[in-house]
């Protein structure tokens, strides 16, 4: 083999591995399952940590507002280490189906988020159908979630497939304070994460 191939190869392995290495932690859905009424606003702190490829810790600022009885705004700016860079973006909240005492909250949440990354920048779409469902435990209550969000993240003029699944639960303390466990499991192009943290109401 000449040594224009070998040095070819090479070059080829360790781009494909520095675009693995460098896979951005993506933030989590979080709190967007628990919907905010008309006018009210939540604010929300997400530590995250990235436990495969790439691997680090970030943190991710959320505030959420609520549009109509249908609709809730997001806004996100987070950083953190390594990989996981700065982002920032916004999501938008269907809430179609409301948790009520005989059935499960059903929406779809939806975002654009640019994160940057060693390799310059990536956008992530996604979609996100998610259930819900709260339960009572005495005075406190507590909101499990299943979401998948599905999309395409944008880099470098490449375009490759999004998916995870995040399962995680909501506590609430009180009508203000709300505490989120999550994990999300990676399907394709994203990386396994534990997240959670504290919002507030307002």
């Amino acid at each position: 083999m000449r040594k224009s191939e070998i040095m070819r190869q090479v070059l080829l392995f360790l781009g494909i591995f520095a675009a693995t290495a460098a896979a951005p932690a993506y933030a989590g859905v979080f709190d967007l399952p628990h919907f905010v009424m008309p006018g009210g606003i939540r604010l929300g702190v997400e530590p995250e940590l990235t436990l495969t490829s790439g691997s680090g810790i970030g943190v991710n600022f959320k505030g959420t507002y609520g549009l109509n009885d249908l609709i809730n705004l997001q806004a996100v700016l987070g950083a953190g280490t390594g990989p996981q860079r700065f982002r920032f973006g916004g999501a938008v909240t269907l809430d179609f189906f409301p948790d009520l005492e005989k059935q499960p909250g059903v929406g779809l949440a939806g975002w654009l988020i640019r994160y940057d990354t060693p390799a310059g920048g990536l956008l992530d779409f996604r979609a996100a159908p998610y259930i819900h469902k709260s339960f009572k435990s005495g005075t406190n209550s507590f909101e499990p979630f299943l979401a998948i969000p599905l999309g395409f993240g944008v880099e470098s003029g490449q375009t490759r497939g999004l998916a995870q699944i995040g399962l995680g639960c909501i506590f609430h303390s009180s009508e203000s304070l709300n505490w989120t466990v999550e994990m999300e499991v990676p399907i394709t192009g994203t990386e396994t994460q534990l997240s959670g943290g504290v919002s507030f109401y307002f």
